[in-house]
């Protein structure tokens, strides 16, 4: 049918005459004038690189003995991600997939196993572009929700990322409270030796008291014993502390 109208092309025939995912006004060349990237190389992108702002562009383009790799740079930080892949296998989806420094996934950029072998077959080096040649629309780079700790560092050196668990030890009691604050109390280690591992002659274990008379502690832990008058005013019942020991007294001397 030669009157026949495609109302509704696929995305990527659709693309392959605009410079998308690039802006309309980057020139594609790198400063050498030695790589050209076809407005038909890259098909789609997006990114989400960590701590990157919205101004991403290709910055480099290193061709290796074995491998390929496309770095990704933010404009107005010094926030960078690198895809690579293999120069005598190139992916066959064409995904090329970003990570960060620190290997976290931060976007993918789509293409064809072709175009991407073409890139392969340059000489060895690295090209560098400006940050107008190859700048990418706003719509493919997503801004990551980046409230608080995204990493931790601990004193081995690690990069430590995802789910992070805190565990209080050795006396430490850590508890959440509202407003997403960590409360981090230090109560100490009653039995510490024991704790310690040290030599069982070096410590007795304590026996605490649990009850009197089949009663527990208060919901505080505290036992209250006092002197009280049974129907009468006044007692000669005396109760305190002395030396570490609860004495039981009476006031007074019997006439007898």
């Amino acid at each position: 049918m030669t009157d026949a109208r495609i109302l509704y092309p696929q995305f990527r025939d659709e693309q392959a005459d605009s410079r998308y995912p690039f802006a309309d006004t980057a020139i594609l060349t790198d400063t050498s004038g030695v790589i050209v990237i076809g407005n038909d190389t890259f098909i789609d992108a997006v990114f989400f690189p960590i701590g990157g702002g919205a101004e991403l562009y290709i910055s480099a383009l290193t061709v290796g003995d074995i491998e390929v790799t496309i770095t990704v740079s933010a404009k107005n930080t010094d926030t960078s991600i690198s895809g690579t892949y293999s120069a005598f296998s190139p992916p066959a989806n064409g995904i090329v997939n970003f990570f960060d420094g620190y290997g976290r996934p931060a976007g993918s950029l789509i293409s064809t196993t072709g175009d991407l072998a073409g890139f392969a077959a340059r000489d060895i080096g690295t090209y560098l572009f400006e940050p107008a040649a190859t700048a990418f629309v706003a719509s493919v780079v997503i801004p990551a929700n980046e409230p608080g700790v995204r990493a931790a560092i601990p004193p081995t050196g690690e990069f430590m990322t995802g789910d992070i668990w805190l565990v209080g030890d050795q006396g430490v009691v850590l508890r959440a409270e509202e407003n997403s604050v960590i409360r981090i109390d230090i109560i100490g280690v009653p039995l510490f030796k024991r704790f310690l591992c040290e030599p069982y002659d070096n410590f007795r274990a304590p026996n605490y008291l649990k009850t009197i008379n089949g009663c527990p502690p208060d919901i505080y832990g505290n036992f209250t014993i006092t002197a009280t008058g049974h129907e009468a005013a006044d007692t000669v019942l005396r109760v305190y502390p002395k030396d570490g020991t609860i004495v039981v007294d009476t006031v007074g001397r019997s006439p007898l």
